[in-house]
């Protein structure tokens, strides 16, 4: 440090002597306020910038399902209120069901009882997609929410007939079989 002042004083003459260029002053405050401009973002500490980018990103997903939502053609009994929503997914989980225990006890006999069976519970469907169109048209009707649910019961206590009854023919296939051995 003190060869550093030794210098300063010994060449101070050097240092009054030579004024700087011309627009120096200019620049210098140009690039000071460059700096500054620049450093307004880099002032901000990262875990801020890590908490915006979270938020917008959430406030887009939430805002994405809102509009898909709304846009969506599958208007069932549970966009009406939540007690409809819970029938629903009482029924809809029924169904599921059963139709899970139909796979388990396997087909028909005749692949034409199978055949009768899928177009019957196709054309069903086609049905309650008919009534979702028109609940979506007038949501308030109280014989469409009606409709909807009967189509549920009629539905669930066709399967659980087709399941009886498969049931009742394995079993006396069982017992057939027992009876011949």
């Amino acid at each position: 440090m003190k060869d550093l002042e030794k210098i300063l004083r010994d060449h101070k003459d050097q240092f009054d002597d030579y004024e700087p260029q011309d627009g120096h002053f200019e620049n210098f405050l140009e690039k000071l306020n460059h700096q500054k401009k620049r450093n307004v973002f880099e002032s901000i500490p990262n875990f801020l910038k890590v908490a915006v980018i979270v938020t917008f990103v959430i406030f887009s997903g939430l805002v994405g399902y809102q509009i898909r939502n709304m846009q969506g053609d599958h208007l069932g009994l549970g966009a009406i209120s939540p007690e409809y929503k819970e029938v629903e997914a009482f029924y809809t989980a029924n169904i599921n069901n059963q139709l899970g225990m139909l796979k388990q006890l396997g087909n028909f006999d005749k692949k034409q009882h199978q055949n009768i069976l899928s177009e019957e519970l196709k054309d069903m469907d086609e049905r309650y997609s008919q009534l979702k169109k028109e609940l979506k048209l007038h949501p308030d009707d109280d014989r469409i929410i009606q409709a909807m649910i009967e189509y549920y019961q009629v539905k669930t206590s066709i399967l659980n007939r087709i399941i009886e009854q498969l049931y009742l023919i394995k079993k006396q296939n069982r017992n057939n079989l027992n009876t011949a051995v």
